[in-house]
This record gives C-alpha cells, structure tokens and sequence, in this order.
C-alpha cells in the first residue's frame, strides 16, 4: 500500500450474500452479479463474500478465486469488499488473506482456526497477528455464535493498532458489552447475530453483516437508522414485524440453502443448488419460506 493510499472505511450494513451456484454446482458469475446489484441498490454500505453463508470454506481454491475477482470487478469502486477466509490453519489463512488483498479486496473477515480442538489465547493472538503482518487491507476478527474470540485476544490486536473492526456473532451479551466499555468508540463492532441482531445493537454493535442482510438488505440498514436515531420503540416494532417472522423460519441447519432459495424465490438468482454436502431444503421448509416471502410482500 503506498503512502497516500488509505484503508477503506467499513461501517453501516454489509450483507453476506449465499454464492450462487449452477444446477451442475459450478460458480455463477453472473449470480454474483446480481446479487451484489440487489444489495447495494437497496443501501447497503458494503458487502462480504464467502463468509460461513458464502460457503467459501467448502469450495475449492479456484472457485474461491473465481468468486473474490467476480465480486472485486463488479463492486468497482461502489463500496467496499470483504473476504471470507475461513480455514483449518493459520498459513493457509494467510495464503487466502494475501490472494484476496492481491485480487483487490477491501478487508478480510478472519475466523479464529477451524481446528479439532479450542486454541489458547496465545494461540489465537499468534493467528490474528499473522494476519495482521501479512496484509495491508482490514483484519476483521469474527466471533461466532459458539466459537468467540477472547477478549484477551481482541484487546491486545487493537492496543497494538493492528485491527479496527470486530464481526461480534457470539451469544453472550455480557462479553459484548465489556469490550464495548473497554474499547470504546475506538473499535467498531458488527452485529453477526442474525437473530440477535436489534439486542446487539443496543448494547455496542454500530454496524451489522448478516445473512438476513442479504436478503432483507433495505429492512436492515432502516433498522440500523432506527437505532442510531435513538427511536428504540420504533426499532423494536420493525423487528417484530419484518424480522421475527424470517427468524422463525430460516435458521434451521441448512440455513445456507434457505437464503438461497429466498432470493431464488426473489428473482435475485437461479438456482437454490448448494456446494456440498449440504443439501436442499424438505419441502414443508420450502413451503414455510415461501409464505413468509408472501407475508412480507416479497414475492
């Protein structure tokens, strides 16, 4: 990066759309495309792709590529772009940080190692720091629904200046909270909580990155004015009304493939197919997801 070259700013709502596939299961570029139109025609800051919704960690490293540099291209300048770089150990990590950067990505959203085992603090800082060394675009650590970075972890990064941003996805309110009041406005959090997602942003997050963000993109950044505008009752009576009734339907285990049909059902993409050895939806789901679609004017 050269000396008059800055980091882009991340903020407001990223969405983290599904890959879309071919009946064949090949990456359809042109889905890309389309998708990335939807959300940032409908007011999103930015948009992430292959995060855990992407299925980046299930897709070979040539369509890995295929997708950041169909995704880099069609942004073109429109907002940022963040990378999914999920992976079992800290090198390839890197190797998929680098590739991005070098693509031309805008930030990397970084998931602590997918390992057999919980790593210690050190282990994970030694992560996060190899990261850190290794790029000159965001690090953005994510800490998940079952899987957190510690806080350890997260101070020490952001006293030593080498991340500004936090995907917070972790069920446990109490943690956001103290890195909110520890860390101030000088670290920025992301809600990742779908279904958390108006709780968290009462208690610290600026920001959210979701799947739901990727079907509902124009709901969430108006959720996310709510809030900001302090118009908590106004925010909470949205959610209630166009966020519950998702919520309730959506999230089983192949959650993947419902994002992906919804925006099937949309017009948004083809096809519903899903990198394996996820699979399709039963039918009464199918059925659940369609007359939410239709409850909220969707299709």
């Amino acid at each position: 990066m050269s000396d008059g070259e800055k980091m882009k700013e991340l903020k407001g709502v990223f969405a983290l759309p599904p890959t879309p596939l071919t009946e064949k299961g090949e990456i359809d570029k042109e889905g890309i495309r389309s998708i990335i139109d939807f959300e940032m025609e409908n007011g999103c800051y930015g948009v992430c792709v292959l995060a855990a919704a992407g299925e980046g960690y299930l897709m070979t490293t040539e369509d890995w590529e295929t997708v950041v540099k169909t995704a880099v291209d069609h942004m073109n300048g429109r907002g940022p772009l963040m990378v999914g770089i999920a992976s079992m150990g800290t090198r390839r990590a890197v190797k998929l940080a680098k590739a991005a950067e070098d693509i031309g990505a805008d930030a990397v959203l970084a998931f602590n190692p997918q390992g057999m085992r919980t790593y210690t603090i050190d282990e994970l800082y030694a992560h996060y720091k190899a990261l850190t060394d290794a790029v000159d675009i965001h690090v953005v650590p994510y800490a998940r629904a079952d899987d957190p970075v510690p806080f350890e972890v997260i101070k020490r990064l952001m006293d030593e200046g080498r991340i500004s941003y936090m995907k917070y996805a972790f069920h446990n309110c109490a943690l956001l909270q103290k890195i909110h009041r520890t860390l101030g406005n000088r670290f920025f959090l992301f809600c990742g909580a779908d279904t958390w997602t108006l709780r968290f942003l009462q208690l610290g997050c600026k920001g959210i990155t979701t799947a739901t963000a990727a079907v509902f993109p124009k709901e969430n950044v108006e959720l996310l004015s709510l809030v900001e505008q302090g118009k908590i009752d106004e925010a909470r009576k949205y959610w209630y009304e166009k966020f519950l009734v998702w919520n309730d339907v959506a999230f089983y285990e192949n959650w993947q493939w419902a994002h992906k049909y919804a925006l099937k059902l949309m017009g948004v993409i083809k096809s519903d197919a899903v990198a394996e050895p996820q699979a399709r939806g039963a039918s009464y789901q199918m059925e659940e997801i369609e007359a939410v679609l239709r409850y909220l004017g969707k299709i």
